[in-house]
């Protein structure tokens, strides 16, 4: 642990639930907060003791919405971490909803070291944010960029393009306003709709499932097609591109030294601890996860059990495939030193085997995904599975 680890922190608590989300979240009122943000703490503290208290090179606090969390709560989150860790991290990031930042939370988020604010804009289009069930207004994003900067930070912008009856002329809207603001990175995810529960309805009173499935079947219905997903893609791509942004990542773009630290250690397939509520971990080659059900979170840690084990992992295909994401590529000859002969020789026939299509292009010790393999990358990584 020499090199230090990047942390991510789990805050899963959101002011109303996107439809479409399907990460770990739950009411920012509920009767749980309390013991889950004791239960995190705990668990901060038992991690860096079986760690040896290793340096923090990247802290990443997702959600959710940690933005909602009250000064007091950020004070003592920041205390648990000081504690467990070397805490000299290089890139602080904090996801935040455009609604949420006052100025008494920013300034307790700075005092715990904040660097970057990433921002959940999402769409500059009113119409797209009702599409997408979000309960802030396209004004709030701008207003957020201001207060970032005014604090010194960078500045991600996470924008989802598909959503229903959006238009290319839309995307291009929401493209040439994002670039207006001038934030440090960007980010671009297509609308994907997954038609099965997920871990966290059991946090969510109400209809759960029967009532997302309806809204996401619904959704999908008036997405546009893949043709106008893909030409959506192409359209960012060139926009962001004559903006200044480098495509350093399938659905990241960013300025000259601007690119996130702490992503690029989960694309370099590198060490990362992850804490709360379905949070996944990254050790010595090892895969882990925490249930994302709170109840079940609480009751793991209360026990002092360990995170499941993802005994589905297979490391070489998983390196070969976050590296392609990346435009720096993989490096076949350091793929094979880490992984051997056997399996650098899979994924080179692999390659071979997509590279007429023009999906990807090899060079010497490199490949790397083409324009068109960056558009059609599950065509490649389907064929670096075991």
């Amino acid at each position: 642990m020499t090199r230090g680890i990047g942390l991510y922190v789990h805050v899963p608590f959101c002011a109303s639930r996107c439809p479409y989300c399907d990460f770990a979240t739950a009411p920012a009122t509920t009767a749980l907060r309390g013991r889950y943000l004791e239960a995190l703490g705990r668990e901060i503290a038992r991690e860096g003791d079986l760690l040896g208290r290793p340096r923090v090179r990247t802290l990443f606090f997702g959600g959710g919405t940690p933005s909602l969390l009250e000064p007091a709560e950020i004070e003592r989150l920041g205390d648990d971490l000081r504690r467990a860790f070397v805490f000299r991290p290089r890139e602080v990031t904090l996801e935040a909803n455009p609604a949420t930042l006052d100025r008494a939370r920013l300034d307790a988020w700075l005092a715990l070291g904040l660097t970057r604010l990433s921002l959940g804009a999402q769409s500059f289009d009113a119409s797209g944010l009702r599409a997408l069930g979000r309960t802030h207004q396209p004004e709030d994003s701008g207003a957020a960029v201001a207060v970032a900067r005014e604090a010194r930070l960078d500045v991600n912008l996470d924008l989802i393009f598909g959503w229903p009856g959006q238009t290319v002329a839309a995307w291009e809207s929401d493209l040439d306003i994002a670039a207006a603001l001038g934030p440090d990175h960007v980010s671009c995810y297509p609308l994907e709709l997954r038609l099965d529960p997920d871990g966290s309805i059991p946090n969510w009173p109400g209809g759960g499932w029967p009532v997302l499935e309806r809204w996401r079947a619904a959704a999908a219905a008036a997405q546009p097609d893949d043709a106008g997903i893909a030409r959506m893609y192409r359209v960012a791509e060139r926009s962001l591109g004559r903006a200044g942004y480098r495509h350093y990542e399938i659905a990241n773009w960013a300025r000259p030294q601007k690119r996130s630290l702490h992503n690029l250690g989960y694309w370099r397939d590198r060490d990362w601890l992850g804490v709360g509520a379905g949070a996944h971990t990254h050790l010595a080659g090892a895969r882990s996860a925490n249930p994302a059900d709170l109840r079940a979170y609480i009751a793991r840690v209360e026990s002092g059990s360990a995170r499941a084990i993802d005994a589905d992992a297979d490391p070489p295909s998983e390196n070969a495939m976050l590296a392609l994401r990346l435009d720096s590529g993989l490096d076949l000859e350091r793929y094979a030193a880490r992984f051997g002969d056997t399996a650098a020789t899979r994924v080179r026939t692999a390659l071979r085997e997509v590279e007429p299509a023009h999906l990807v292009q090899v060079r010497g010790r490199h490949a790397r995904l083409t324009a068109r393999g960056r558009l059609l990358a599950s065509e490649v990584f389907i064929r670096l599975l075991p």
